[in-house]
């Protein structure tokens, strides 16, 4: 939407409703999103987990191992686990199959098992 037009909507709407809407137009609606799921809450209680790989608390990052394609392809931030810095980086110089197999674990049944605790947690705090 041009400058112009945000500005005509804003004086219609602060015309019509007695109300400003500001300055920044409003972020892209979920209804009709075609990205990949985001919430900033549950990748904040992903790097208050241990690392997946080592058991280190602390300092951790949440890696997301959802896209096989490489830098700039995105995915859900449900698909993150946490990885210390050393082994996120470690992540992405091997890809998710040598580093599942150097590692012994199974980066989708950790997503999974880190998704059911989320989601039964938030239905105990709604």
């Amino acid at each position: 939407m041009s400058r112009r037009a945000w500005a005509e909507m804003r004086w219609l709407v602060r015309a019509v409703h007695g109300r400003d809407i500001g300055r920044k137009p409003p972020e892209r609606a979920a209804i009709g999103y075609r990205g990949p799921a985001r919430n900033a809450r549950y990748l904040a209680w992903v790097r208050t987990l241990p690392s997946a790989v080592s058991g280190l608390e602390g300092n951790c990052e949440a890696a997301h191992t959802g896209s096989d394609g490489g830098w700039g392809q995105k995915a859900s931030d449900y698909t993150a686990i946490p990885l210390t810095p050393e082994e996120h980086l470690e992540y992405h110089r091997l890809g998710r199959e040598q580093f599942e197999s150097k590692y012994g674990i199974d980066c989708a049944k950790v997503v999974r098992s880190l998704n059911h605790c989320w989601f039964a947690y938030s239905k105990l705090v709604k």
